[in-house]
């Protein structure tokens, strides 16, 4: 998914969920044949439909730099502090699976962006380096011994002729090899993400990747990265360039050098451009906030929408098993279940949907959390039903300070 190279693309502001009026020339050809790249197409990131004054788009709830076309790209931003969205991220169990192989400038900012999101990134680079192989060139190195060409008067006469030894000379000779200094630096960057990424088989991938590459650099000594390192690589012939800059500017991003923030501005730190899907980030991030202050009560929070948990919605048959997004069970009683919703408001559908999942189960407790959209964050009680369960709204307040909420929302007293 890239752009038309030596083209500068048009870039659109937009924030999630928002809507756009395009021309429809700008999306559609002449015989009405879509623009749109084929890769944005099968992500389902953007809804057109036509209007009087042309087509217009909306986003689909992903964040992140997406080019549209071979002309637009949408710089998708989230409607609360970019902030919050990395400190999610930290917590949400983010796999960074939608990476896009298009640089996207980010913004200098004042917060630190999640080590796993720099790993994925640097491990894309480090792909492109492995796949045409790693640098290599010549470098001088000191060499002391019988004659060679190229010899040292100075430091012979000095070390040798002046003690009475006329075989052995000092001299300067240049090997070639990929024992070289920024080579140096990617196997010190190999090794500082080996240490951050987790030891699960999601990630398995990058970290054969990251062996590899240390076993392909097993020559090299490893150097400490300094502030600048990353312009080395200009040094390096052209089909390296780029994948050296792009990972060791990673590297310079994990050691605190620069700062990377989500809004577009051409003279920020480049990257690979991540896509985002709110929806998956905002459930991740409330059943892991909730797992801290409830495993102090041995109270379990499972994902329903795996296999194991899942429960028939009828007595008689198993037709349509239930899968809440959040299961409080402490030992084998299920305390309460809970519905994620990254949406302004919840719907009668959302309502009838967490209704019948308390009564398949039988449980006492039902609830919704959603993001607060104005000024009434905290939980709200909403009603009960004939079999005596209670219903309770959460409204996430993700626009202020997530700290608050990380020692237990108001519905653990509830249970």
């Amino acid at each position: 998914m890239a752009v038309v190279q030596g083209i500068r693309p048009r870039v659109v502001d937009l924030h999630e969920r928002e809507a756009r009026i395009f021309p429809r020339d700008e999306l559609f050809d002449a015989r009405g044949q879509s623009l749109l790249l084929p890769e944005t197409r099968q992500l389902s990131a953007v809804d057109l439909r036509e209007v009087v004054a042309g087509v217009e788009l909306r986003a689909l709830g992903l964040i992140g730099y997406l080019p549209l076309t071979s002309g637009i790209v949408l710089n998708l931003r989230p409607k609360f502090p970019v902030k919050n969205l990395w400190a999610m991220l930290a917590v949400a169990d983010e796999t960074y699976g939608r990476v896009l192989p298009v640089l996207r400038s980010y913004e200098t900012a004042n917060v630190s962006a999640p080590h796993q999101l720099l790993a994925r990134g640097f491990c894309h680079y480090l792909r492109e380096i492995l796949t045409v192989g790693v640098a290599r060139g010549y470098y001088q190195e000191p060499y002391r011994g019988h004659f060679k060409p190229k010899v040292n008067f100075g430091r012979t006469v000095a070390n040798y002729l002046s003690r009475g030894d006329d075989i052995n000379v000092a001299s300067d000779a240049f090997a070639f090899s990929a024992n070289l200094y920024i080579n140096g630096l990617i196997k010190s960057a190999c090794l500082a993400f080996l240490r951050v990424i987790p030891r699960n088989d999601r990630w398995q991938g990058e970290r054969h990747l990251l062996l590899e590459a240390l076993n392909a650099l097993h020559v090299v000594t490893p150097v400490r990265m300094q502030f600048g390192d990353q312009t080395l690589s200009s040094s390096l012939p052209m089909w390296v360039r780029d994948s050296y800059l792009g990972a060791l500017t990673v590297y310079s991003v994990l050691l605190g050098f620069t700062k990377v923030g989500f809004s577009y501005d051409a003279q920020g730190s480049d990257m690979p451009s991540f896509l985002f899907s709110l929806d998956e980030i905002f459930e991740n991030f409330v059943r892991n906030t909730f797992r801290a202050p409830l495993r102090e009560q041995a109270i379990a929070v499972l994902d329903g929408n795996v296999s194991r948990p899942q429960h028939p919605l009828f007595l008689d048959n198993k037709r349509f098993p239930i899968k809440p997004d959040l299961i409080f069970r402490k030992g084998k009683t299920v305390l309460g279940i809970g519905e994620v919703k990254y949406k302004p408001r919840i719907e009668e559908a959302d309502r009838y949907q967490v209704i019948s999942h308390v009564v398949a189960l039988g449980v006492p407790i039902g609830v919704w959390i959603s993001p607060a959209t104005n000024d009434n964050p905290g939980l709200e009680y909403i009603g009960s039903i004939a079999t005596g369960a209670r219903f309770y709204h959460y409204r996430l307040n993700i626009t202020g300070d997530l700290a608050s909420h990380r020692n237990a929302y108001e519905i653990t007293s509830r249970f």
